[in-house]
């Protein structure tokens, strides 16, 4: 059992992540809706803006992983893991992660981007956002399939707590979501369903691994 010391370390070690994570975050999707000019901003709507931004937090995500496999020690002080040792054992899992996240944000961030009815200023071609979406999600489900027997079964149960996390949550939101727009009192576009779908997996994520008393380590 952790004595109040050690809970103490794992909180400041969370707060510290956070707060990391939420700057580095917020200069990174901060700095790619600059690079994209305010007349681009201003077509793309909320709706497309806010996928994103998601598309961006995968990325991000990603980005901490990689540096986390990179350099283990230093990692291990950002990350929610044990100790740099843990990072190696599951480096090739993590990696796994890591790529299919990194690749996932920036198709999202290519199909916010890409032109389509009422957004003509797209500056990615239809096919071409398209293809790269179908690409990833094709070969990320090749790779899960491939690698499920290699999971423990902890991290076996968090995918399946996870998973079943986002999907109630989403089928929550968007049957609410839907069920106001079929009456005009909402507007529901596809960019929002994929924008919902995409937000939830991680939200859901979080969940389990929160309520299995795992976000402080």
């Amino acid at each position: 059992m952790a004595t109040t010391g050690e809970k103490a370390a794992a909180r400041k070690k969370s707060a510290l992540s956070a707060l990391v994570g939420g700057l580095v975050g917020a200069a990174g999707i901060s700095a790619l809706f600059t690079l994209a000019g305010p007349e681009l901003l201003k077509a793309m709507g909320p709706s497309r803006l806010a996928l994103a931004g998601i598309g961006a937090i995968y990325a991000l995500i990603a980005a901490f992983l990689g540096f986390g496999l990179l350099a283990p020690r230093t990692g291990a002080k950002l990350l929610n893991v044990g100790d740099a040792d843990e990072l190696r054992d599951e480096r090739s899992s993590l990696s796994l992660s890591a790529s299919f996240m990194g690749a996932f944000g920036i198709a999202l961030i290519l199909l916010a981007l890409a032109r389509g009815p009422g957004f003509t200023a797209g500056v990615v071609a239809p096919g071409a956002a398209m293809a790269v979406l179908t690409a990833v999600l094709v070969v990320g489900i090749a790779a899960t399939w491939r690698w499920r027997g290699r999971m423990d079964e902890l991290n076996h149960q968090l995918g399946l707590e996870g998973g079943a996390w986002a999907f109630g949550l989403s089928a929550l939101l968007l049957t609410v979501w839907g069920a106001a727009a079929s009456v005009g009192w909402a507007v529901l576009t596809a960019i929002d369903v994929i924008a919902v779908l995409a937000a939830m997996m991680l939200l859901g994520s979080f969940v389990a691994i929160g309520l299995r008393g795992m976000m402080a380590r």
